[in-house]
């Protein structure tokens, strides 16, 4: 169960740090002149669909192999 739990808290870590590091990448920033808060609010929303799809496998990726690392490690204990 605690394999779960880990693999799982992995996945939004790397969900939420994935979708957040495609809006700031230099091809996906948005041009506008707005206070920083806004700038946020609208960098989140802007192309909602792809960013979640890519930061979706990503987060996959990395949990599944934590979890496959995590089974192996216990098989060898």
């Amino acid at each position: 169960m605690k394999k779960v739990i880990i693999s799982i808290i992995s996945f939004f870590i790397v969900f939420v740090a994935t979708y957040l590091i495609i809006g700031y990448l230099p091809n996906f920033r948005i041009k506008l002149d707005a206070p920083p808060l806004e700038y946020f609010v609208e960098t989140i929303k802007h192309m909602v669909f792809f960013k979640s799809l890519v930061s979706f496998f990503v987060g996959v990726l990395v949990s599944g192999v934590l979890l496959i690392i995590i089974r192996l490690k216990m098989k060898l204990q």
